[in-house]
């Protein structure tokens, strides 16, 4: 069972070389590691080379493919999707690692659960500790329950491609690429993997390592950076609604997603303090009240209230953002 480790390379030259050696250090050795050069300024492609051509021994498939402009997070990964030959795709961001069991834990579940569209491992920090994206719980081996799985994947998991063992023939079928040119794209993928996939299997073992650094994307603090994570989460609530208007129903889960999306908004928002990005996000939050909550509810009118002024202006404090979401959305 062959399976493809993705990694998109994008200005981590002071990661790539771990990433690497993460990978080849893996139990299983049945891998090709696609690495999709995405025409950063830095040195981390050279790095990727020269620890490849080191690798005389490994039984590893390197493959390295250049794009011939930027094409972001999203289109590296989709083009590791187009170019893939295993049976199963593992996406793993430059950055970050694996451990050596990884591979190996998750394909013995592959093999136990045949019809599993995706099998999922637990996360650490680079620290090794349990983090805020790791199962704290118990989880279930193997799940093929509609409402169960939408609930896992939309409530309980981080919202990241990675870390997951996904059928490469499942993704295909269901056009199951990522949306190029926007932030936040894991979480809009995640929405349409949950919309689709109707059996997976977790583990509480520890199979992924993330690391996290001042220089990412989601830690920018600048303002034009904060503008397109808004603008990204707009995006995205809009495309789930219009998804959601065409089934013509929806799931609390669905909703409570969506809820989720705009209070994250909330807060960049409020460590932004800019009237007219405040202005813009009114104008969308209009748009789902009269698109999305067809139907009237109390607490679907309060949650609306909480985005509008003067409510959000305090919505994206932790305190109170951490009460909406235990106490409004498991009723919308």
């Amino acid at each position: 069972m062959k399976v493809s480790i993705i990694i998109p390379v994008y200005n981590t030259e002071n990661y790539i070389e771990k990433c690497l050696e993460s990978v080849n250090n893996q139990t299983y050795t049945d891998i090709e590691c696609i690495l999709v050069d995405d025409c950063g300024k830095d040195s981390s492609i050279e790095i990727s080379k020269n620890f490849i051509n080191q690798q005389k021994d490994s039984l590893i498939d390197y493959k390295i493919i250049s794009h011939a402009h930027n094409k972001g997070l999203s289109g590296a990964r989709n083009t590791g999707i187009q170019n893939a030959l295993g049976e199963y795709i593992f996406f793993l961001d430059s950055d970050d690692e694996i451990v050596p069991e990884c591979i190996e834990c998750l394909v013995n579940l592959a093999k136990k659960y045949p019809d599993a569209k995706f099998i999922q491992g637990n996360i650490v920090d680079g620290d090794l500790k349990l983090c805020k994206y790791s199962f704290n719980h118990d989880v279930v081996e193997y799940s093929s329950e509609k409402k169960e799985l939408e609930k896992i994947i939309l409530s309980e998991l981080i919202t990241s491609a990675c870390n997951r063992l996904i059928s490469l023939s499942f993704l295909k079928e269901n056009n199951l690429f990522f949306k190029e040119k926007i932030i936040h794209e894991d979480f809009h993928w995640c929405y349409f993997l949950a919309k689709y996939c109707n059996a997976a299997a977790f583990t509480n073992k520890t199979t992924y390592i993330y690391n996290t650094h001042d220089g990412s994307i989601m830690n920018s603090v600048s303002k034009e950076m904060a503008s397109k994570r808004i603008r990204s989460r707009m995006y995205i609530s809009k495309s789930i609604i219009e998804d959601i208007l065409e089934v013509g129903t929806s799931s609390l889960e669905q909703r409570k997603y969506v809820a989720t999306n705009l209070l994250s908004c909330c807060k960049e928002l409020g460590n932004m303090g800019s009237f007219k990005e405040w202005l813009i996000f009114w104008k969308h939050v209009f748009m789902v009240i009269f698109y999305n909550f067809t139907k009237f509810s109390c607490y679907r009118a309060l949650f609306v209230l909480c985005l509008l002024p003067p409510c959000c202006l305090i919505v994206g404090t932790d305190s109170v953002r951490w009460r909406i979401q235990k106490y409004i959305l498991p009723r919308l």
